[in-house]
């Protein structure tokens, strides 16, 4: 008997400065999926936050940013259980879980997840939650900072404090010592970050970050600084640790494009690449130069599994999140640095090189496999008897 396979509504897009990040993480996901277990069901999120099905959103030059030529759909909880619906109701598609591939606000940072778990839609990593802190740099640091896990001394501005520059300034400056990186607290792929020296480029990036986020995020540069990421998934009852990778940057910081677009060539997990050369997407952050698995001291390693794991822990230990560290490679200092809830493309290239190695489709399939077990919609009657103000 052939087995009935999963329909896995894959969400991406969006109306957030990583859109097109997203598109392309999707693409290299749904290209490695395990066709013989799931049905792809590509859903695109527009910049209106409304939701789209259709073939061309698997034709990755038809994105002029948005494919012509798609449905309307909705996520809903039927008679049949989870689908997608037509607004008219005249098409339907089960589904049996929804893996969000997004970067960014309104995918990534709980209000998809949240839409979700209100419709009973199994969802694939962090909880709404759990994605709403851990997009908050600031919140971020603060929780894992509880679990002992070293993070840097920092300052938090508003946009509205801007109204006070010379106020703002000297707040900072009495906490904090120059050079400093301004960033905006819910953003990642160096979105919006920046480098200041003095109060006038402090002033100047605040303005950048703010521009991006409500929130700017303000704290010291790490002197000598080596950058360490991993991934860390919970699978057979412990928590896994992918590869260690350590990027290089000739930049003082990392730039957006750079750690997203390679200038020529292009090849895709499960697939051949769909990008001409003039915009060739790079495997998640291979378009950097980078060690997978440096040689480390052993102490750094055994501090660097130990943050991670706490970390993880503490902000829901699911999905499969990549972390990211700074070391101060002089002083032999660690600090946290922020979570990745939706790396992209998942991180597939550290689980490979991992020991024990998870290939990209087994990623997926973990992704989908935790969701189905703890994402399941009740219907009873959530009220307890003590609390019943209502006749039942």
């Amino acid at each position: 008997m052939p087995v009935e396979k999963l329909n896995i509504a894959v969400i991406f897009g969006g109306p957030s400065q990583e859109h097109d990040v997203s598109v392309i993480s999707a693409q290299q996901l749904m290209d490695a999926a395990d066709i013989r277990r799931m049905n792809i069901v590509p859903v695109y999120m527009s910049f209106e936050g409304r939701f789209f099905h259709g073939p061309a959103l698997r034709q990755l030059e038809r994105y002029k940013p948005t494919p012509p030529g798609l449905r309307e759909v909705l996520f809903v909880w039927d008679d049949q259980g989870p689908c997608l619906k037509a607004p008219d109701n005249r098409w339907r598609c089960g589904i049996d879980c929804a893996l969000p591939v997004f970067h960014g606000p309104f995918g990534e940072d709980g209000r998809l997840q949240g839409m979700l778990e209100i419709a009973g839609i199994p969802t694939t990593g962090f909880s709404a939650t759990n994605s709403a802190i851990a997009m908050r740099k600031d919140a971020t640091k603060s929780l894992v900072a509880s679990a002992r896990v070293n993070v840097l001394p920092h300052v938090v501005v508003h946009a509205n404090d801007l109204s006070n520059a010379q106020a703002v300034c000297e707040r900072i400056e009495d906490r904090l010592s120059y050079p400093l990186v301004v960033k905006p607290a819910n953003l990642g792929s160096s979105i919006g970050v920046g480098l200041a020296k003095d109060r006038a480029t402090l002033l100047a990036n605040l303005q950048g970050a703010l521009r991006e986020d409500t929130f700017a995020l303000v704290e010291p540069q790490v002197q000598n600084l080596e950058e360490l990421n991993i991934a860390v998934m919970y699978r057979d009852g412990e928590i896994r640790f992918s590869a260690i990778e350590r990027p290089k940057s000739s930049a003082e910081l990392l730039d957006f494009r750079e750690k997203y677009l390679a200038r020529e060539g292009s090849s895709k997990a499960g697939g051949e690449g769909k990008l001409g050369a003039a915009v060739a997407p790079s495997q998640g952050m291979l378009s950097l130069t980078r060690d997978i698995n440096p040689d480390l001291d052993p102490d750094l390693q055994a501090r660097l599994y130990d943050y991670a794991a706490k970390a993880f822990s503490i902000l829901g230990q699911r999905g499969a999140p990549r972390m990211d560290f700074m070391h101060d490679k002089r002083s032999g200092e660690l600090w946290f640095n922020e979570i990745n809830p939706i790396p992209g493309s998942y991180g597939f290239f550290l689980w490979e090189a991992a020991d024990p190695q998870v290939l990209f489709p087994d990623l997926i399939s973990h992704l989908v496999d935790e969701a189905l077990v703890d994402t399941v919609k009740e219907f009873d009657d959530p009220v307890p008897q003590a609390a019943y103000l209502l006749p039942r």
